[in-house]
């Protein structure tokens, strides 16, 4: 292990994606200390999420989605800034399906391997 990484950390984190093949970016993101633990803090967090204010109305009905992540790694410190690294394993993958989550196993960012809803 780097001697400036963190000790393995699962990241949960809410983002944004763009017709599904889009851009992405991460709204709100929390470490946790075990895989279940980031699983809850999405549970509970991504139904009742909003779209930020700066995404008009009209924009999202041009496939402008919410979606939620857990992804296992560790925060690197010893450079300018403290960077996540993924640890390249499977990620899971959480999609809103009213005021549940719907979760899909990945392999990579492209990839859905199992499908398990909660």
């Amino acid at each position: 292990m780097n001697p400036d990484a963190s000790p393995v950390r699962w990241r949960a984190s809410i983002g944004l994606t763009v017709g599904g093949d889009g851009p992405v970016s991460s709204i709100v993101e929390s470490d946790h200390g075990s895989e279940g633990s980031a699983r809850e803090w999405i549970e509970r967090k991504l139904p009742g999420t909003r779209f930020p204010a700066w995404i008009p109305a009209a924009r999202r009905a041009d496939g402008v989605e919410l979606f939620g992540r857990v992804a296992r790694g560790r925060v690197v410190t010893g450079r300018l800034l403290p960077t996540w690294e993924s640890e390249g394993t499977p990620v899971w993958h959480a999609d809103r399906a009213g005021d549940r989550v719907q979760w899909r196993r990945c392999a990579d960012e492209n990839r859905v391997v199992e499908n398990e809803e909660h």
